[in-house]
């Protein structure tokens, strides 16, 4: 973001206020009824040009719900309507200025989002969690580790949402089967994810953000935030054992272990294959062209990627709809002929086309937890549930209506596709958009000199100390990790430009930065970062309720020593290299 020397007058004013108010309603979202005149007329408009179908009986006035999808979109457009902002400022904000491209970090980041969604999907995640749990034994120390280990291996690789995504279903599920108090083994493992989301570029968009703005190859990035990482992965774990969760009643001594075969939640065992191989591909490349300095955008490694998971889900769901075509067909030839046959018996039993109507068709997928039985369209909203195993039983009338529509002829499709973060899109472009504002209404000019102020005053152990506290706490009060590290880049990215200070400096300032923005997300609130949100609705769903007070008071321990070790090791990293 290019930083504007101007006065402060009433639209900088103005338009801060826009954008603190947008941060502090993201925080703590509120719904509002629409005006039963303004639904009711919206309704008979969409109804007269045949958009909606008349509906029987009474119904009330949905509610506006002003939240993270809903408010940087309002902010923006509020600015525009005041003249605080142009239209080049949202071009900006979309196809981007100084080295930070959005459009080409939500490209990259949607895409991978698909191939890690799908492949989680197949169930590997899930069969991966059971076979490690199987080595953990009765042990429940050894359990904690091993899962522990596992959650930071795979956050690594894949990032912290699809980790969340299937990992706390499975940890609700293993602990109540257990009979173990579930809460340290799910803030051990949002604690994890969210470290290892820290170390590649492609895990967070935070990182993308930052790998943008200062134009760092994957390999660089990468190099500079392992250690950090790994640093504080090893001092989490003994402050989560022995101080956040000391005694057996979190963390017992012996465990119950569900008699589960891994091999059951490894639903698309090819998909699985080919999923783990092309996003470990898509990984390879994109660390390659960006360390070998080619001229290659990541939307042209990540989307054709993207686009073939698409293509082999589709082509999957296909096959297995045209199987199940030729079952029903196999099915339907033999009750005609058995209809003949009890006819040439004179047998015909008078309900026989009844119960033949009436007879249930269906796929059954039975909830291993629970032993319930759930409809596919059951399955796909509830697809964040604990391991399943498809029980096929055919008959004739459920079997056409699973192959009416798009959910049944594509259900891995249809899965898949409600579980992206497309929410995300409006969000990020409108931040972006609303950083730029306060960039060229003077403000940036303002937060530059105060940071470039304290840095000359304290040095590289000061600029990192502070950069990674500050980026801790505006995680949780400036519109989650992503607004806070949209800000703080475009205020780092003015400081180098304007006073040019020690590489050391800058190269602390950045990679705290990093630190802080990943860490942030286990720290005081849940808006802290879109994982957390995602993570407590997960839980809500499995009758796990958190509080946010709760939530801070486990965090506080956990928070400062990971980034009291991150950044202790970021210091020493820098006097090293610089």
């Amino acid at each position: 973001m290019a930083m504007v020397d101007r006065a402060i007058d009433g639209r900088s004013v103005f338009t801060l206020i826009v954008f603190l108010a947008t941060n502090i309603i993201i925080i703590a979202p509120v719904s509002v009824p629409i005006p039963l005149r303004v639904w009711t007329g919206a309704r008979q408009t969409l109804i007269y040009l045949r958009a909606l179908e008349p509906a029987r009986g009474y119904r009330a006035a949905p509610r506006f719900r002003f939240d993270f999808s809903t408010v940087p979109v309002i902010a923006v457009l509020l600015l525009l309507a005041t003249r605080c902002i142009g239209g080049e400022d949202v071009y900006k904000g979309i196809v981007g200025s100084n080295g930070i491209k959005p459009y080409d970090i939500m490209c990259l980041f949607i895409s991978l989002a698909y191939i890690s969604i799908s492949l989680d999907a197949t169930g590997l995640l899930r069969f991966l969690a059971f076979w490690v749990a199987k080595r953990g034994g009765t042990s429940g120390r050894r359990l904690y580790l091993l899962l522990y280990l596992f959650f930071l291996a795979y956050g690594l690789v894949v990032g912290n949402d699809p980790v969340i995504l299937s990992g706390t279903p499975f940890l609700a599920y293993l602990t109540r089967v257990a009979d173990m108090e579930p809460t340290a083994w799910i803030f051990s493992q949002f604690a994890a994810c969210n470290m290892a989301s820290l170390v590649l570029v492609s895990s967070n968009p935070t990182n993308l953000v930052l790998a943008g703005a200062y134009s760092l190859s994957f390999l660089t990035y990468s190099a500079n935030t392992v250690l950090p990482f790994l640093a504080a992965a090893v001092c989490v774990f003994p402050i989560l054992t022995f101080w956040t969760f000391p005694t057996p009643k979190y963390v017992p001594r012996m465990v119950n272990q569900p008699d589960v075969d891994p091999r059951v939640a490894l639903i698309d065992k090819s998909g699985a294959i080919f999923g783990s191989v092309l996003l470990i591909t898509a990984l390879a490349v994109l660390v390659s062209t960006s360390t070998a300095g080619l001229h290659v955008s990541v939307w042209q490694v990540t989307i054709p990627a993207g686009l073939l998971m698409l293509a082999r889900d589709i082509a999957h769901d296909l096959h297995v709809s045209a199987i199940l075509r030729m079952l029903l067909s196999q099915e339907r030839d033999e009750l005609v002929a058995l209809d003949q046959a009890d006819a040439s018996d004179g047998r015909v039993l008078e309900n026989t086309a009844d119960e033949v109507q009436a007879a249930e068709d269906h796929i059954e997928i039975i909830d291993i937890s629970t032993g319930r039985q759930r409809s596919p369209a059951q399955s796909a909203q509830e697809d964040l549930g604990p391991i399943t195993t498809t029980v096929r039983t055919m008959s004739q009338k459920t079997l056409q209506s699973l192959l009416s529509g798009l959910e049944h002829q594509m259900p891995t499709v249809a899965a898949v596709m409600p579980r992206l973060p497309l929410a995300l899109l409006p969000f990020a472009f409108s931040m972006f958009t609303l950083v730029q504002g306060v960039s060229v209404t003077g403000w940036l000019a303002v937060f530059t000199h105060w940071w470039a102020e304290y840095a000359e005053k304290t040095g590289p152990v000061g600029v990192v100390f502070l950069m990674g506290l500050i980026s801790v706490l505006l995680c949780n009060f400036c519109g989650t990790n992503i607004g806070a590290t949209i800000l703080l880049a475009s205020i780092l990215q003015s400081w180098i430009d304007r006073y040019s200070p020690p590489a050391r400096m800058s190269a602390g300032a950045l990679y705290a930065l990093a630190i802080g923005s990943n860490f942030g997300a286990f720290s005081i609130t849940f808006p802290a970062s879109l994982a957390g949100l995602l993570w407590r609705s997960i839980l809500y769903q499995k009758g796990i309720e958190l509080r946010t007070l709760q939530f801070t008071k486990l965090n506080l321990a956990v928070i400062a020593v990971a980034m009291t070790s991150a950044c202790t090791v970021l210091i020493g990293q820098l006097y090293v290299a610089y």
